[in-house]
């Protein structure tokens, strides 16, 4: 009976508008959770039956399609958070549950008591490890900054720029018996700190001499006592001492002899060059304008970064930084084929098909944002217009249900 069939209808037409409500509900529950993904209910019509005679066939109501999953960008937020990363395109961060891999857009990073970078749920990011270059070296695998730090290295280079005094006068010849005779001989002294193969300071004493016109002796000594001699005395490291001479103008002509050798106690021998072609000689007092050297000690890690291409970088508290990993970025033939694992996790299925792990900016796949965190893609004006819409479907079918009802109450008072 066709009244039957209106029942029936509209009770499929309650069911999958309650099911819509609780769609939208959820998509609006997480408006603000980051990287949410919002869904859409999306229906269907029952399979008709023959009704005979000229009515044709009439359907018997709806059914629930699929509840699709909406990929699409949602705003992209500045965090000031190092471990906060948002992929600005597409691909998905991929994570390591046990033995399995599964995927995100979330990125809201920490590092774990291990040294491993997870997300909330303790799934661990995955990575290549790269070298100073920031060329790949391994294989994918968890990220972890355990024990990372920054080995010294030794200075080999000293690079100064300054003055000297054109109108000083030519002293007594230079003695480096002491540090007190050299000082006393030596139109201009001063000092650079430098660093051996341990990451040990030690300081550098140039002693500049004038030697004549135009022309200045360079000679750069350590403590005797830090290379295994006798405390406090003064060790030249660059044999005879050097020359630097000078233009007319006062630029520099010429310099030799500007190189030392020297094995600080327990490290390696090292070389040290001094760069001089900055300095000047003009009539004024001579003076450091500036002092670069090319040595570090170790250095204990002090924050990572994340570049555009995902590459994974430590800054350590001696101002160096290296880059670490390259984070993976899984791409599918079909995103609305995987599956929801929830806290905005992902996994593979026959239908999204396997995922192709590339690196950010390759293969299709967008850009690592560090810093920054991607936040839901649900419209909440959207969101309210779809709740009003199916609220009112809702009831419609509602209705249809009263008047069927009606219809056979009005039935079976025929009889009566």
């Amino acid at each position: 009976m066709a009244i039957f069939g209106a029942l029936s209808s509209g009770r499929s037409g309650l069911i999958i508008n309650g099911a819509g409500l609780s769609v939208i509900g959820n998509n609006i529950a997480n408006v603000g959770t980051i990287a949410f993904k919002g869904s859409r209910t999306e229906f269907a019509d029952l399979i008709s039956a023959e009704a005979g005679g000229q009515v044709g066939k009439i359907g018997l109501g709806a059914r629930i399609g699929t509840v699709r999953t909406l990929f699409e960008q949602g705003a992209i937020e500045a965090t000031g958070r190092s471990l906060d990363l948002a992929i600005e395109g597409q691909g998905f961060f991929v994570l390591r549950d046990g033995q399995a891999q599964v995927f995100t857009r979330a990125g809201n990073f920490q590092r774990n008591a291990n040294g491993s970078i997870t997300n909330g749920l303790g799934y661990v990011l995955q990575g290549t490890p790269v070298n100073a270059r920031g060329a790949p070296i391994g294989a994918l695998q968890d990220v972890n900054v355990s024990g990372i730090t920054s080995q010294a290295s030794p200075t080999a280079r000293v690079t100064l720029s300054g003055n000297l005094d054109a109108q000083a006068t030519v002293p007594a010849a230079f003695d480096s018996t002491s540090f007190a005779t050299a000082y006393a001989t030596a139109t201009f002294p001063t000092s650079v700190q430098i660093f051996d193969s341990l990451g040990t300071t030690h300081d550098l004493t140039l002693f500049f001499r004038k030697a004549g016109t135009n022309a200045w002796d360079v000679f750069m000594g350590v403590d005797a006592g830090e290379t295994g001699g006798t405390p406090g005395a003064l060790q030249i490291i660059n044999g005879a001492g050097g020359t630097i001479t000078f233009n007319p103008d006062g630029s520099v002509n010429s310099v030799s002899g500007l190189t030392g050798s020297v094995t600080f106690s327990g490290a390696s021998a090292q070389t040290i060059d001094l760069d001089l072609d900055e300095f000047t000689q003009v009539a004024g007092p001579s003076g450091l304008n500036a002092v670069t050297q090319d040595g570090y000690g170790a250095g204990g890690l002090v924050s990572l970064t994340v570049n555009t291409v995902g590459i994974l970088s430590a800054t350590f508290d001696n101002g160096q930084t290296r880059p670490l990993y390259q984070l993976g970025i899984a791409s599918f033939r079909n995103n609305e084929g995987l599956i929801p694992s929830g806290n905005q996790v992902y996994r593979a299925s026959i239908d999204s098909g396997p995922p192709a792990i590339a690196v950010a900016q390759s293969q299709g796949n967008g850009s690592v944002l560090g810093s920054a965190l991607e936040q839901s893609n649900v419209q909440i004006a959207q969101a309210f217009i779809d709740l009003i819409s199916t609220q009112r479907a809702f009831q419609a079918n509602a209705r249809v249900i009263t008047a069927s009802d009606q219809l056979l109450g009005d039935l079976i008072n025929i009889i009566r």
